[in-house]
């Protein structure tokens, strides 16, 4: 899932509207367009998102961001990271995390059981009136469902997940976000899969782990085997045409190296909610951020490099993406 619903964008934020905090500084910081927030049915690329979620995390200096009576510092997740680093197997791993996270914090206590087969991590908020939209619930759902998917290089594939509470307007996000048999007003939320997973080695290297901590929480945005959703392949096939610039070839021909017509390319575009020309300006946005953070190129050599065709074009589309200039955008990033 490339794209994530605004429920997210504007949930996160809770713990910064209950602050009285600025909410439009973080947003633009994370490249989002503040007006989401008040457009309807808007979709923002998961890049962003995990940029605001960090954003929210640094500015409350709390990873669980707000939701619960205690908060948790930023760093907990890399400490936790370093603890779990020697362990062999998933099961050994998450064993200690649950230690862990129960032994720092009794916001989010965690269990690990197996019944019949299956292997069963769940948890309960203590203070659930504190996640009035369970936005904390859902995250840390994704968050340990990613992260030993990760750890073990592959998908875990997971049979059913539960939650506590009633199926919520973007249900339909939470199949995608959870490929499984859902189940709501549960006593528990758990994530319930097979338990030969928990014999399965931990195949990352300490850099890779420590690559991961670092730019968490955006490896968690990532569904694992997310590669063969279509946005993903297209965003790849583009990303790869060329090294140093942004070529989009017409759609015709981008359906052609998928192996489909173009109408059907539309059509499964549009069931995701998405388009051509949607996808372009993810990708676009993004590796335009990239190359003036990160790279410090010129506004001039960046528009060049996403597609336009002059500086003026690019400036109207940046701003339109994430609510400032790209001047501002590096002044307010720097």
């Amino acid at each position: 899932m490339a794209t994530i619903c605004q429920h997210h964008v504007i949930a996160c934020m809770y713990g910064i509207r209950e602050q009285h905090l600025a909410q439009r500084p973080i947003l633009e910081r994370a490249g989002i367009n503040p007006n989401v927030l008040i457009r309807e049915g808007q979709r923002v690329h998961t890049e962003q998102v995990a940029r605001l979620f960090k954003g929210v995390q640094e500015c409350l200096d709390d990873e669980f961001m707000g939701f619960t009576q205690h908060g948790c510092k930023v760093g907990l997740f890399a400490t936790m990271g370093e603890l779990v680093n020697r362990c062999a197997t998933l099961g050994e791993l998450l064993v200690k995390a649950v230690d862990f996270y129960n032994l720092i914090s009794s916001d989010i206590p965690m269990q690990l059981t197996e019944s019949e087969g299956n292997a069963i991590l769940g948890f309960n908020m203590d203070q659930p009136h504190l996640d009035p939209e369970n936005f904390m619930t859902e995250f840390w759902l994704v968050i340990w469902h990613r992260f030993p998917s990760w750890y073990i290089g592959e998908p875990i594939r997971l049979q059913e997940t539960h939650f506590t509470f009633n199926p919520p307007q973007h249900r339909g996000e939470l199949q995608i976000m959870f490929p499984s048999k859902l189940h709501f007003n549960s006593s528990s939320n758990r994530l319930i899969f097979d338990r030969h997973y928990l014999d399965k080695p931990l195949v990352r290297s300490d850099q890779e782990l420590a690559n991961y901590v670092e730019n968490a929480p955006a490896d968690v945005m990532t569904i694992p085997g997310s590669d063969t959703i279509l946005e993903a392949q297209i965003e790849r096939i583009i990303s790869q045409r060329h090294p140093d610039r942004l070529v989009f070839a017409s759609i015709h021909k981008l359906a052609k190296e998928l192996g489909m017509s173009s109408q059907t390319l539309h059509r499964r575009l549009k069931e995701s909610a998405t388009s051509y020309q949607k996808i372009k300006d993810n990708l676009r946005r993004e590796v335009a951020i990239n190359k003036l953070i990160h790279e410090k190129l010129s506004v001039e050599r960046v528009s060049e490099a996403v597609g336009f065709s002059e500086p003026r074009s690019f400036t109207r589309a940046f701003k339109h993406w994430t609510g400032l200039t790209p001047r501002e955008y590096c002044k307010q990033n720097s």
